[in-house]
């Protein structure tokens, strides 16, 4: 899949932003071209708003532990909200090319432990648009 110059550059920025944090860049710029390509806009910023709750309800969970006050209840917000990004994920990879589908099948779709572990990373890095999305707006006001 070809990537354009303009994916590229965000990615590029995203990774400057995160200080090399990310973990999926590729696969980042291939959400980021397919929700372009198909006027997906919507759904990757809703992926963004998603992804970034995943990633701070996982930590919260971490923290707490199995047995924390509350820790039920964030687990079945984060199984719900898990359910949804990989809906809007799909979603974005439905019309992209073979080899891409097939990529994020194995890599991300599978359920294994490997492939939630990737699919948790994948989730961070988007959490970084959204955080991206936050900065840059409120310095364009």
């Amino acid at each position: 899949m070809v990537i354009s110059q303009e994916t590229t550059l965000l990615v590029s920025s995203l990774q400057n932003f995160s200080r090399e944090k990310l973990h999926h860049p590729d696969d980042l710029a291939s959400l980021i071209e397919l929700s372009r390509l198909h006027r997906h806009d919507l759904v990757l910023d809703d992926l963004t708003f998603i992804a970034k709750f995943l990633v701070n309800t996982s930590a919260v969970m971490k923290r707490i532990g199995k047995n924390g006050e509350g820790y039920e209840k964030l687990d079945h917000e984060f199984a719900e909200n898990l359910e949804k990004a990989l809906t809007f994920v799909r979603l974005l990879v439905k019309e992209a090319p073979d080899d891409v589908k097939r990529r994020f099948t194995t890599g991300y779709f599978r359920m294994t432990p490997e492939a939630m572990d990737r699919l948790m990373q994948l989730l961070h890095d988007i959490s970084w648009l959204k955080n991206w999305n936050i900065d840059h707006r409120s310095t364009a006001q």
